[in-house]
């Protein structure tokens, strides 16, 4: 009930108890039962503004809680908007880096590909290049051994056979003098004619010194190319060791 009306219940009670109590009328009852109902409003008018005042409590402090919930997520969604945009971004240099991966990755393999095609023609150069020095250096043994261990029965044709092939041999990588010293060893030469005792013991004294003189160059020869082929397998197996480290990398 609302105030108004309440207040217009009271009026007419207190009319009518003043009517009933000049005159007697038997109303009476009827002023004391709306006497009654309106202190029930007044009550229940009170009661309605405690709710009301605690609904209204209620609300305001919904009110202020909601605020800083809203205000409170908010902040929360802007930290993740902030945090999003920043994976974004370090998703892009990510991106951008994994390309560049791949790219260097295919690089690498292109190049690996070539130092493998690369690799396989430097040891089918070294194989060869091997193979000439062994058949060279052998070469020069052979031709040590003839003049060294049988020069008073040595068989001329084998030695101007072996000379020959060594001459050929190194005929790229040894002097112009020692490939003249080798020529003329290897040279057939005719027997001279030998008038006094005197003449044989020059000839034998000259066949000796340019016996010596070979025995020594392909001594000397024998050093160099072996040196070299030191070298040659020093060469290979460092560029096996290379391509290997690299492949590693």
């Amino acid at each position: 009930m609302t105030r108004r009306s309440l207040g217009l219940v009271t009026l007419l009670a207190t009319i009518s108890v003043g009517t009933s109590t000049a005159s007697g009328h038997p109303v009476e009852g009827v002023i004391t039962l709306l006497q009654g109902l309106a202190k029930t409003s007044e009550s229940e008018g009170k009661e309605e503004e405690v709710l009301y005042s605690k609904f209204e409590h209620w609300c305001a402090t919904s009110i202020k809680t909601l605020a800083t919930t809203t205000a409170e997520e908010k902040a929360k969604l802007e930290t993740l908007a902030s945090q999003i945009a920043s994976y974004n971004k370090t998703i892009s240099v990510l991106d951008s880096e994994i390309g560049a991966l791949t790219d260097e990755l295919l690089t690498l393999s292109e190049e690996g590909s070539a130092a493998q095609k690369e690799r396989g023609a430097g040891a089918q150069l070294y194989s060869e290049e091997k193979a000439a020095l062994d058949d060279t250096i052998a070469a020069i043994k052979e031709a040590l051994q003839i003049l060294t261990t049988t020069k008073s029965k040595t068989d001329t044709g084998l030695l101007q056979q072996t000379l020959q092939k060594v001459t050929a041999l190194v005929r790229y990588k040894a002097t112009p003098s020692q490939l003249k010293l080798l020529q003329e060893v290897d040279e057939p030469k005719e027997r001279p004619d030998l008038k006094t005792e005197g003449d044989y013991d020059s000839h034998i004294k000259g066949y000796k010194f340019k016996s010596d003189s070979v025995v020594e160059l392909l001594k000397e020869l024998a050093l160099k190319f072996e040196d070299e082929l030191t070298a040659t397998n020093a060469a290979e197996t460092n560029a096996i060791n290379a391509l290997t480290l690299a492949s590693q990398a």
